[in-house]
Formats: structure tokens, sequence, C-alpha cells
């Protein structure tokens, strides 16, 4: 089985379960059920592609697969209860078009709008799938263990945002200036990002994988062109003091530490 037609069973797979819960929110009147499962597609393709490798004897499992299986299957779990904010914000057009698309009957713009979330979701994640398909030498290498360490450091800065917004709910009427958002006005997805760029790092020991990167093209415009600048504006009419905010503290790194 050549890689292109790998990945067009686990984007075909992928479709489906989009389909499938995108029909489901329609029937129930609720976009709630597709903002909460957004991910579940791309975690259920982990143990088919997974599948697919090992009775078509394509590849062994090597260890940097079997670290990012792991790492994106929690990340994908986690989206459940997490990002509700990012979602809406991703998929607002999106979702205008699907209720236009009702409006009017036109069944096969739905159709159309699926396949092309499906393609672009697909893509966010193809370091993941070009890892299960040749993911290269079983033992880990230096890059393996660079990846990894991003990773971690991504999650970390995910789950500290996370707890300070938490920490924060009380206050709703102030800026969250403490912590690492006295650092960058956006850790949370300064941490998705270091989180997605880990997993290409690991991605870049598999064979053949460098079309992947387009991958990590695509979150860096998601997040630095789309969510980015659509949470600012939000945020400016929001709160009063946050053009002042944004003149003290940088968009990334602020790397003068208190």
């Amino acid at each position: 089985m050549s890689n292109f037609e790998f990945l067009i069973i686990i984007y075909g797979f992928n479709s489906s379960l989009l389909f499938t819960i995108i029909l489901r929110s329609i029937k129930k009147k609720s976009p709630r059920i597709l903002l909460v499962y957004l991910f579940l597609p791309i975690l259920l393709s982990i143990p088919l592609s997974l599948l697919l490798q090992d009775v078509l004897e394509i590849a062994d499992i090597s260890y940097r697969q079997l670290i990012a299986n792991i790492l994106v299957s929690a990340w994908c779990l986690k989206s459940f209860v997490s990002y509700k904010s990012l979602k809406v914000t991703l998929m607002a057009n999106f979702l205008d078009d699907i209720r236009e698309s009702i409006s009017d009957k036109n069944y096969s713009k739905i159709i159309y709008s699926v396949f092309k979330l499906s393609l672009f979701q697909s893509l966010c994640f193809s370091a993941l799938f070009s890892l299960n398909y040749l993911s290269g030498y079983s033992s880990l290498n230096l890059l393996d263990l660079l990846g990894l360490t991003i990773c971690i450091i991504g999650s970390c800065f995910e789950l500290i945002s996370e707890r300070e917004i938490k920490l924060f709910s009380n206050n709703k009427s102030k800026i969250i200036k403490t912590g690492l958002w006295s650092y960058t006005r956006h850790p949370n997805l300064v941490g998705i990002y270091l989180f997605f760029l880990g997993i290409q790092i690991l991605a870049l020991s598999a064979v053949g994988s460098h079309w992947s990167l387009i991958g990590l093209f695509l979150v860096t415009y998601l997040i630095f062109k789309t969510l980015i600048p659509s949470t600012e504006k939000k945020l400016i009419l929001k709160y009063q003091d946050y053009a002042d905010y944004k003149e003290t503290v940088p968009r990334l790194f602020n790397l003068k530490f208190k």
C-alpha cells in the first residue's frame, strides 16, 4: 500500500466520522455536539492507522510513533472538555455555512463543507499520520528527544494557563496579567503551537515525512492569522485596559524575566 492510499483511507474514515457527528448535531439542533467532539474523528483514526500498519505489514511500530500517538490521543481527549472558545472561533464560518445550507436545503454544499473541514483537520495532524505509515528506525535519536521535550513544554504551557484562567474566573472584569500571562498574551495558544511543533519534529525522523510540514504551516496560519487576531479583537472590545496590556506584554514571549 502506498502512502497516498494509506492517507486516502484515513481521510475517508475521518470524513465519515465527522459527517456522522455533524448530522447528529443538526438533528439535535445543537452545535455544541460538534464543538465538543470536533477531534473525535482524529482520535479514532489513530487506532485505524495503527491497525492498517500492522495488518498490511507496512512497518514495525517505533518508540517515536508510540510516543506521538499517546501524546496526540491525550490531546484529543483533553479537547472534549477544553478549547471551547477557540473551537467556536475556528468553526464560526463553518457553522454559518451549515446553517445557510440547511435553510436553503443545499445538501450538496453541506457534504462539500464536511469534506473540506475533514481535509483541513487531517492536514493539521498529518505529522502523526506520516509517523503511522513509515516511522523510521525504532530507537530514539536527539531529534526525537527535542520533539518530545517541546511537546511536554507546550502541554505544560496549556495546563498552567488553563489553571490560571480557572483561578481568575471569579474576576471576569479584569485581564489576567500574572503568571505566564505576564510573559505572553496567549500562553494557551503558544502551548498548542509548541505541542504541534514537537509532534512535527518527531515526524521528521519518519521515512518520507517532509510532505507533512504542510500541516505545521496550516496550524501556524490558524493560530497566528486566525485565532490570535480574532481573540484580541474580542478582548479589546471587552476590556478597556487591554490596549495598554498589549503595549507591555508581547504576543509571544518576553525574554526579560521578572
